[in-house]
């Protein structure tokens, strides 16, 4: 089987850390060959170009037409990611896009549904999935070593303060913490549990003054501390009840303190407890609390190179999406449904629920 011809569109942090490191491993293995890159800042491009040996170009149209690649990583703010992937997609190009996946549940549904005409693979990346303890856990809740789940707590964030997006153009981010980093954990609860429907949230979002310096430093160099968006929360909590009788929290938070466990997911079940990052299964026999001996694992990171080896794997293989359709629709009516609620003050049903 020949290689894979890859391009990628947007240059910015995520691509030159995650993505084009992934897909040079991969083309060294002979699994793929990168064909372009694009974004229209000329010094981006010609960085990332010139680091990653691939040809540049400033417009995407113009890239898919020279270079026609066969996987198209999407890696720019969410407001492009409707128009690119359509773009991509009716190209015949297979499409694995950034989170958030969309400005809203009609744009999702636009992506999808042009998946499903042109016969083309649409992913989302949740590398999250991949880890190696969320995956054993997956395998043991659906075992049923817990029985019934019925309380979910996850969190996240960093200590780093706000990412250079919050200081962007006003409509273009999507939203703040919650959609930049919790729909990492939601989508993880939903997939370890089984893809339970989320049926109503509630929601509140807060913005440190902007006046005030992020506690790890002030914003780098290329950003204007007085730009900050104001609809760029960077904490964030919600509240939301899923079918079967669960209900799950989840808080983020970009100004987090010390800890020693930035992130985690804790889940209560009638028979037991779990923990993912780190690993941990304790049941309950109604007499006395017991470990479960739990095989050791790579720790959890944010490494993707699993992600783009798989979804480079399901193109080859002819297999289906890392992430279905209906997965990508359903993450993105919840995460309407949050920022619905936070605007709102009030717990809201989650449409098409």
């Amino acid at each position: 089987m020949s290689p894979t011809k890859v391009a990628v569109i947007g240059c910015g942090q995520i691509a030159t850390s995650q993505h084009l490191p992934a897909y040079r491993e991969a083309a060294d293995a002979g699994v793929c060959t990168l064909v372009g890159v694009c974004d229209p800042d000329s010094e981006r491009l010609a960085r990332a170009s010139r680091q990653f040996e691939a040809a540049g170009f400033r417009d995407a149209e113009a890239m898919l037409e020279k270079a026609k690649p066969d996987v198209v990583s999407i890696a720019t703010l969410p407001s492009s990611h409707r128009d690119l992937t359509v773009m991509c997609l009716e190209a015949g190009c297979h499409v694995l896009c950034e989170k958030p996946v969309a400005m809203d549940t009609g744009e999702a549904r636009d992506m999808v549904s042009a998946a499903e005409k042109n016969n083309r693979l649409l992913s989302i990346c949740f590398e999250y999935r991949t880890w190696d303890e969320s995956r054993y856990l997956r395998d043991r809740i659906a075992e049923g070593v817990l029985g019934h789940v019925y309380a979910v707590r996850t969190w996240g964030g960093c200590a780093n303060g706000r990412p250079a997006i919050a200081y962007g153009s006003r409509g273009s981010s999507g939203g703040g913490v919650l959609a930049h980093w919790t729909i990492h954990n939601l989508d993880l609860v939903l997939w370890l549990l089984g893809n339970p429907e989320p049926l109503t949230a509630s929601a509140f979002r807060h913005q440190r003054g902007s006046d005030r310096p992020p506690p790890a430093g002030p914003p780098a160099d290329d950003v204007d501390p007085n730009s900050l968006d104001p609809d760029f929360e960077d904490f964030g909590a919600g509240f939301i009840r899923l079918s079967g009788d669960t209900v799950l929290t989840v808080e983020g938070d970009f100004f987090q303190g010390p800890s020693d466990r930035n992130e985690g997911w804790d889940f209560l079940g009638d028979r037991g407890n779990a923990s993912v990052s780190p690993l941990g299964i304790w049941t309950d026999d109604g007499r006395s609390w017991r470990e479960e001996e739990t095989p050791r694992l790579k720790p959890c990171d944010y490494d993707m190179r699993q992600l783009i080896n798989e979804f480079l794997g399901a193109v080859r293989q002819g297999e289906a999406s890392p992430v279905s359709g209906s997965e990508i629709v359903r993450i993105q009516r919840l995460m309407d449904a949050l920022y619905a609620s936070a605007s709102s003050g009030r717990e809201v049903a989650v449409a098409g629920a």
